[in-house]
């Protein structure tokens, strides 16, 4: 049975981890091939997703989740670790990289980049260092088809694609029905951080609410404390819109979450930037989500070049306003939404994509 493990290079990860691409590639290499799959992590909290929707991942604690304990780890474990899983392309991982290869020549290594432009356009990929981390590295890749291009044009290292897909919850092939879709925008996510934007979102929709009255705005997800301010200067400059706009909290049962996107009809994400192509997106697209998107990255792959949604620049409140307007008027929503469950069949489904990555990795494919 071959073993994969997990390591982050903070020192621990978050229950929510373990449905995005860092605990879901190493759940499906369990699921589809056997492999013993572990995540490697100090406890920060309950991780109860392990007896639920990724039963057979294992978890592997660290006392204090240092550089210096995982390199022990792989000194004491290496040999019998077939495939070493790094998120993030951080100098950091060179220790635990060169380690693992000194002790297990033979090891595969793979490295999902988790990039954006800014990151990548930041690292110096001639430092000795890096370049050896790289060096290392079996197979690396991208969730962005525009970021695989251009580091494939910038770095000496093939950067492949491999889309950040979505965990089937449904546990059966889902079907969109448009009928039983609301006039709702959604969003998921951390709201009120720098990256996510969320304001950008509800001042859209302020703008024009008042010529799509029978549209309301859904948002899920934590609050940032320092978000909870706007939000009370939000509802009393706009007190119209107080059982319009509605904050939900956490939905942390999948298939409640799941319920959320198969009744809306657009997916709103006006990000400063995302690592890739978010699973956010994905789950909205094979729920059938029109997509309105800010021109992150990854935005040609979200809404496929507009086959399925509209995009406009980042931080432009207007801009966003009027994709928002437009897809909400356009009468040909329902084929969008519909054509984009059918997107997210062919090219974000995380068990698929897991499949291309093994052949790459264990097949030469």
């Amino acid at each position: 049975m071959k073993k994969a493990v997990f390591i982050p290079v903070y020192p621990g990860i978050k229950n929510a981890q373990l449905l995005k691409d860092c605990g879901m590639i190493p759940y499906f290499l369990h699921k589809n091939y056997g492999m013993d799959s572990y995540m490697l992590t100090t406890r920060r909290e309950d991780y109860t997703y392990i007896d639920s929707y990724v039963k057979g991942l294992k978890i592997e604690y660290l006392e204090n989740g240092s550089m210096e304990e995982k390199v022990n780890f792989i000194i004491n474990n290496g040999k019998t670790i077939d495939l070493l899983i790094l998120f993030g392309g951080y100098e950091d991982f060179y220790a635990i990289s060169h380690t693992y290869k000194t002790v297990n020549p033979e090891g595969k290594i793979y490295l999902a980049l988790d990039a954006n432009s800014g990151w990548m356009d930041r690292i110096e990929f001639a430092d000795e260092y890096y370049t050896a981390f790289m060096n290392y590295c079996d197979v690396i890749a991208t969730s962005c088809r525009a970021m695989a291009r251009h580091l494939n044009e910038k770095w000496p290292w093939k950067v492949e694609y491999i889309s950040n897909g979505f965990f089937n919850y449904y546990e059966k092939e889902h079907e969109v029905d448009f009928s039983r879709k609301n006039n709702t925008i959604l969003t998921v996510g951390r709201l009120g951080t720098a990256q996510k934007l969320t304001d950008v979102l509800l001042e859209s929709f302020a703008m024009i609410s008042e010529k799509i009255p029978e549209w309301n705005l859904k948002l899920i997800g934590t609050i940032e404390k320092q978000f909870e301010g706007y939000i009370e200067k939000y509802y009393s400059k706009y007190p119209h819109l107080k059982e319009r706009v509605i904050f939900t909290g956490p939905i942390t049962d999948k298939l409640e979450l799941f319920a959320e996107y198969d009744h809306s009809k657009i997916f709103a994400l006006p990000s400063a930037f995302e690592g890739g192509t978010p699973n956010v997106i994905s789950e909205a697209l094979y729920n059938g989500n029109a997509v309105a998107v800010s021109k992150i990255d990854s935005y040609e792959d979200a809404i496929d070049f507009g086959k399925c949604g509209k995009s406009a620049e980042i931080n432009d409140v207007k801009g966003f306003a009027d994709i928002l307007l437009e897809l909400c008027n356009d009468e040909h929503l329902e084929e969008k939404c519909l054509y984009a469950h059918d997107y997210a069949k062919r090219n974000f489904n995380m068990s698929k994509n897991v499949d291309r990555l093994y052949e790459m990795l264990f097949r030469g494919v």
